[in-house]
């Protein structure tokens, strides 16, 4: 039987596809013919890179297009060295799942490259996750009327992201806006994405842990609850290390910021 988990890697008129295994094989063709260029479905985000939600007719569900903008002279030259920004999202998304964590069922990576290895496009396509909350909806204001729903799922974040660690996994942006909320009043369900930025190693040192940690906003309380989940023997130590790397980081983010706006350079 194959699985979720199962994927297949072929090219297609020089495009690489990876998708998993038990799609039907006339859903690439649809693809292109219905969503590769063409305005379609609902626009969800469209920044930093374009997300589409569509409902697919052959695969039955609603289905999430991220669409990776290659603008930057800087990613253009780097990711004709590296794997894409899509790649490693379908890597880490399979890491997360072997780990028994949730993040939206990757279904397929879709990209082409030009003659110097260069990305043309990129697509990583996953299921629609139809969550509750994003969890920064939330954390992001300490007064909010529902702050109580942060605290109750400190516990299990706490323990979900000791999990991802284990595993040898860090996501590398890893805040509150890249977490959604399912089922809440239920049984609570934690979907981490933009996995992007994600890498597997072979061992995470202490400091990759705390650097990993140190996007995570949140009250001192919540903060408690969370490292007595993620380190019970060392909690208070690696509350006190993230705090300062946060704090370090926040010095450095406003240095950078101040050399941007002294050389005219506009953020993303």
């Amino acid at each position: 039987m194959i699985g979720k988990n199962s994927f297949i890697k072929y090219q297609k008129e020089n495009i690489d596809i990876s998708i998993r295994a038990d799609i039907p094989k006339n859903w690439v063709d649809y693809f292109f013919n219905n969503y590769h260029k063409r305005n379609y479905g609902e626009m969800i985000y469209k920044l930093r890179n374009k997300i589409i939600k569509v409902s697919d007719p052959i695969l039955n569900k609603e289905i999430v297009i991220k669409n990776f903008k290659l603008e930057r002279t800087y990613d253009q030259l780097r990711f004709r060295m590296l794997p894409s920004k899509a790649e490693r999202s379908l890597k880490i998304a399979r890491g997360l799942k072997r780990a028994g964590l949730k993040t939206p069922e990757p279904l397929a990576v879709i990209e082409k490259r030009g003659k110097t290895n260069e990305l043309i496009f990129s697509y990583y396509i996953t299921d629609f996750i139809d969550y509750d909350f994003n969890m920064l909806e939330i954390a992001k204001d300490f007064e909010h009327p529902e702050r109580f729903k942060i605290r109750e799922l400190m516990p299990q974040l706490g323990k979900e992201i000791k999990r991802m660690h284990k595993a040898n996994i860090v996501h590398n942006d890893l805040h509150a806006g890249n977490i959604l909320v399912k089922d809440f009043e239920t049984k609570p369900k934690l979907y981490y994405i933009d996995l992007n930025r994600g890498r597997i190693k072979e061992k995470l040192s202490e400091k990759d842990r705390i650097d990993d940690l140190k996007r995570l906003k949140f009250t001192d309380q919540e903060k408690k609850i969370f490292f007595k989940n993620y380190a019970p023997g060392k909690w208070k130590y690696y509350k006190e290390k993230v705090i300062e790397a946060r704090q370090k980081r926040r010095r450095f983010n406003n240095a950078k910021n101040k050399i941007r706006k002294y050389l005219g350079i506009k953020k993303d």
